[in-house]
């Protein structure tokens, strides 16, 4: 069993967690342990992000080895990308290190942040920033190599169970490259999903057969007013869910955008199960909301969002988060249970404590 010391008031916050939750699974509940936005850093930052992402990685271990959880997730953000690139890219392969050293697997997807082009903003020629391919080793590389864990050339990251499949969706698929010695998309203001990534999830949908689909994201595709949340394919990626939904067979039309234009067939005609819901993080808020009858459902940051952070949201503020207590973090398990089709959201820390759903 891999062992870890967690802070004290962590590991009491958390049991009283297991005391409500363990009882609440159903027997062969499909469970994932969530976290989004941990924004880890080096250094603290006067809005006290820091360090404390990384160590909100280790308690969710914790956590992991006491309830029967089939996946430990995280939605991207795993860093805040505004350190110099070889500290970021240190603090990646902390928390990967530590997702892999789980008896769980793990399924990580990529958020805006995890390219460290929050720091090479700062800079005329974008030095710090990552190219595509160092997310791919540091992350997706180590999440390839799991038994029954999929990464697409497109970073889509299919997980099976016998009634569930679990598809994580890329939205920061993004064909970053440089041009005159400057980078052509800025990825933490490109949320995106290309032609080729929704061909991935094309097929993913049509082969899972008779099981239920649940959709992870770092950003959803679609935002509470019913608008496209990515700055490209977010409607074409929504309308290729509505149309699994009723089961049609088609084709979704991107344009002729030389990086996220192009055609996804898809043929949804055979098959049996049913979309369960689409997570998300990167807003820093919890919210449920169904768009064209499809439910998206956001949660929290995981990473400290006080009043001192300039960009906290009203939901955080009214949370008046604090470090070293538990609204310091925030955290979720996720339970799917097919026979009664129900989606349960326990929160822990600045997080709802409980969300019910009928799919």
């Amino acid at each position: 069993m891999f062992r870890r010391h967690i802070r004290q008031f962590v590991q009491q916050d958390l049991h009283r967690f297991i005391q409500q939750v363990g009882p609440q699974l159903a027997p062969g509940a499909v469970n994932l342990a969530l976290v989004t936005d941990t924004h880890d850093l080096t250094h603290w930052r006067q809005s006290l992000y820091g360090p404390s992402g990384y160590w909100h990685v280790l308690e969710q271990h914790w956590l992991v080895e006491q309830l029967p959880i089939t996946y430990r997730v995280h939605l991207g953000d795993l860093v805040d990308g505004s350190e110099p690139g070889f500290l970021t890219q240190w603090r990646l392969k902390n928390i990967v290190a530590d997702f892999a050293a789980s008896a769980e697997p793990f399924i990580i997807t990529r958020g805006n942040h995890d390219d460290n082009d929050k720091f090479a903003e700062k800079n005329r020629r974008f030095v710090g920033s990552f190219p595509v391919q160092v997310f791919d080793r540091l992350v997706f590389s180590p999440e390839r190599a799991q038994d029954g864990i999929s990464v697409s050339e497109h970073g889509l990251v299919v997980a099976d169970t016998d009634f569930v499949r679990v598809i994580a969706v890329n939205t920061s698929d993004v064909p970053a490259r440089w041009i005159n010695g400057r980078k052509n998309y800025d990825v933490k203001k490109t949320l995106a999903v290309t032609a080729g990534q929704l061909r991935e999830l094309a097929q993913a949908l049509a082969t899972a057969e008779s099981r239920d689909i649940l959709i992870v994201s770092h950003a959803p595709a679609m935002n509470r007013r019913g608008k496209p949340a990515l700055k490209y394919n977010g409607q074409a990626l929504h309308n290729l869910l509505r149309a699994f939904t009723h089961r049609l067979k088609g084709t979704v039309m991107l344009g002729d955008n030389p990086d996220f234009g192009g055609e996804v067939p898809f043929d949804f005609s055979a098959t049996a199960g049913d979309l369960i819901a689409v997570l998300a993080g990167h807003y820093h808020v919890e919210a449920d909301y169904l768009v064209n009858g499809i439910h998206y459902s956001l949660q929290n940051v995981s990473a400290l969002m006080g009043r001192r952070h300039a960009l906290t949201t009203k939901y955080n503020r009214t949370w008046n988060r604090q470090l070293n207590t538990p609204t310091e973090y925030a955290g979720y398990v996720v339970s799917v249970d097919p026979p009664s089709r129900s989606l349960q959201i326990f929160g822990y820390g600045a997080a709802s404590p409980e969300r019910r759903f009928i799919y």
